[in-house]
């Protein structure tokens, strides 16, 4: 079966469309088979990444989901390869709508008794916006109790001891898996990351750019095999290849 990854979230200007393009780069970096889709009415990011060849899907018609166009998404994503892996990242304006849509349609049993498997994806962060990530997280476990759901946590705005939540235990009783990005400094790291960001590069076009110096590329690799082995740490690979199974 093909594995289906969303990304969920309200709360925008979490890093939820970096989080996709990381999902994204680590499957093809792992010679995975990926198709990606944008659902974002507002910010189509991930199509800006030209080394992705994201597509472009409209599912909302003003601020209600279209069921002929949503309809028309999931067309495709049940036309993949048993193999393949599909990234599809969603707006914060589409969060209520898409997520009510998908829970009243029974999606997740759809795209299983269609032969994939449906993971959700979301973001926790600290700071300000701590409170609003955390309280999308557990509308997603409300609405969708039997789907996987991946916790991306996200330390960029704040740091959070999240692993020791009670979602974050709730939600790996329940078969969901928690990554923690790494924390970097702003002043090197994290610029680095942020114009790679700005700029819609993956890592490895930003290594081979001409608008990072030695060592900024030297920091953007370092950054890039930390993330990944976190992810292969996380087993998202073994596991949709077992599911596939």
């Amino acid at each position: 079966m093909a594995s289906i990854n969303m990304i969920l979230q309200g709360k925008g200007g979490v890093g939820k469309s970096f989080t996709a393009s990381l999902l994204s780069q680590y499957l093809v970096d792992r010679d995975q088979l990926l198709a990606c889709l944008d659902a974002d009415p507002v910010n189509a990011t991930l199509t800006a990444y030209e080394a992705l060849k994201a597509t472009k899907i409209e599912i909302m018609e003003g601020d209600s989901i279209n069921s002929r166009l949503f309809d028309t998404m999931i067309e495709k994503l049940i036309q993949l390869p048993d193999e393949a892996f599909a990234v599809v990242d969603s707006g914060a304006s589409t969060f209520v709508p898409l997520a009510a849509y998908m829970s009243e349609n029974n999606v997740a049993e759809f795209l299983k008794d269609s032969g994939h498997n449906l993971t959700l994806h979301t973001l926790i962060t600290g700071g300000q916006a701590e409170g609003d990530t955390i309280q999308g997280l557990a509308s997603l476990m409300d609405g969708f109790p039997d789907t996987p759901i991946t916790i991306w946590v996200n330390p960029f705005f704040g740091q959070i001891d999240f692993e020791n939540h009670k979602l974050a235990k709730a939600n790996q009783d329940h078969g969901g898996t928690t990554i923690v990005l790494p924390t970097y400094k702003k002043e090197t790291f994290g610029y680095d990351l942020e114009l790679m960001l700005k700029s819609r590069l993956t890592f490895a076009q930003a290594i081979n750019s001409g608008k990072f110096n030695v060592m900024a590329k030297q920091r953007l690799k370092i950054a890039r095999d930390e993330i990944w082995n976190i992810l292969d740490e996380s087993g998202l690979i073994i596991e949709a290849q077992e599911q596939q199974e």
